[in-house]
């Protein structure tokens, strides 16, 4: 690989982010890297969600389950169109022969966000009380904003040394401080 390709399977984790340009102190850096606790949350809902469904369809099968056939019909038809999206934006490229970068699977993490808030609102609706809904809602919107806050020098371009943005590398394989593929 060079510095730009990326594996597929790295792609939902966010294991390579890019680097779009130069990195020395004088110029504007910018990191394809997005927000982690939206990209890792949707890799984890969409990547356990085949689980889930066997889960769900076993227990609805042995009449295991309280829910009424008509609000399981409802939660597996919107689930089964966000998570279809997620795989066919996302699973075909495991099968191309051609170069790959991280920024192919943006049309992925599109529905693979949706995915996590219909995931989130669902399972929290079904499991607790209204008031326990709201505060789950609201610590999901502030871990996000956070998230998006805490990262949008790297993503809007930081034009200062990064030694300067501290605590910006949360995997060992981000290329935030140095980079591994330097030529």
């Amino acid at each position: 690989h060079n510095v730009l390709e990326s594996d597929p399977w790295s792609w939902s984790f966010m294991v390579y982010p890019m680097r779009m340009v130069g990195w020395d102190d004088s110029s504007i850096k910018y990191l394809e890297i997005g927000n982690p606790f939206l990209w890792w949350g949707s890799a984890t809902v969409c990547l356990l969600f085949p689980l889930q469904l066997f889960y769900w369809l076993v227990c609805w099968q042995r009449k295991c389950l309280n829910w009424r056939t008509a609000s399981f019909r409802e939660y597996i038809d919107g689930a089964m169109i966000l998570w279809g999206g997620w795989a066919l934006h996302y699973l075909p490229f495991f099968a191309m022969g051609r170069v790959t970068y991280i920024h192919h699977y943006l049309p992925a993490l599109y529905f693979g966000i949706l995915f996590l808030a219909y995931q989130i609102y669902n399972v929290s609706a079904w499991y607790l009380s209204e008031r326990s809904l709201r505060r789950v809602l609201f610590a999901c919107c502030v871990t996000v904003l956070f998230g998006f806050w805490w990262f949008s020098p790297l993503t809007y371009g930081w034009d200062k040394p990064i030694t300067d943005l501290k605590g910006m590398r949360w995997a060992s394989s981000w290329p935030v401080y140095e980079d591994k593929f330097e030529l």
